[in-house]
């Protein structure tokens, strides 16, 4: 079953230090500085964006999207990311997440933070049995991260990186609701 995602969540979600908000053209130049940095790209599966414009249309295709659904991380009135909702695996009732903070906020704390009041939300609003998400090998943060929160390796694929250009094998991290 697929559920409009831009209808199910609520527009936005806080944290102890964080507050999520439904993503907007708003953001566009804010993401973009993100989006455009290397060390993020890398770790994203996107193209290093070189223009504001790339940024708009992402999010663009993203709200028009009913299966996927983005959130713009702040930190006070700072944005330093963003995570949501990538795609729904029909087969398995699952659905992907996706997440990235600019550099300067890595290694603090605040992806924990955010993806267990995320994650939380998902379960009690959506009607999924799981969420999994897709990570690179030697990105170890992230791995990190998932199995702190209980995910689980449960696979692993081979997809076309879209910053090397290069087919690359793709970790898939699974944590199943109670």
């Amino acid at each position: 079953m697929i559920v409009n995602l831009f209808h199910a969540l609520p527009k936005i979600i806080s944290t102890k230090r964080l507050t999520m908000v439904r993503t907007t053209l708003a953001h566009s130049r804010a993401l973009f500085k993100i989006w455009s940095d290397s060390e993020v790209a890398e770790y994203m599966n996107i193209e290093k964006f070189t223009t504001v414009l790339q940024a708009e249309e992402m999010i663009k295709a993203i709200n028009a999207e009913p299966a996927a659904c983005r959130y713009t991380i702040f930190l006070n009135k700072e944005i330093i990311g963003s995570l949501g909702i990538n795609e729904i695996n029909s087969l398995d009732n699952t659905i992907e997440i996706g997440y990235e903070l600019a550099k300067p906020f890595w290694k603090k704390g605040y992806m924990t933070e955010l993806l267990t009041g995320f994650l939380s939300e998902i379960e009690s609003s959506l009607p999924y049995k799981g969420v999994f998400a897709k990570v690179l090998p030697d990105n170890s943060a992230s791995i990190l991260l998932l199995e702190k929160l209980g995910f689980q390796l449960e696979n692993q694929t081979e997809e076309l990186d879209l910053y090397t250009k290069k087919v690359c094998t793709i970790f898939i991290y699974k944590l199943y609701f109670k």
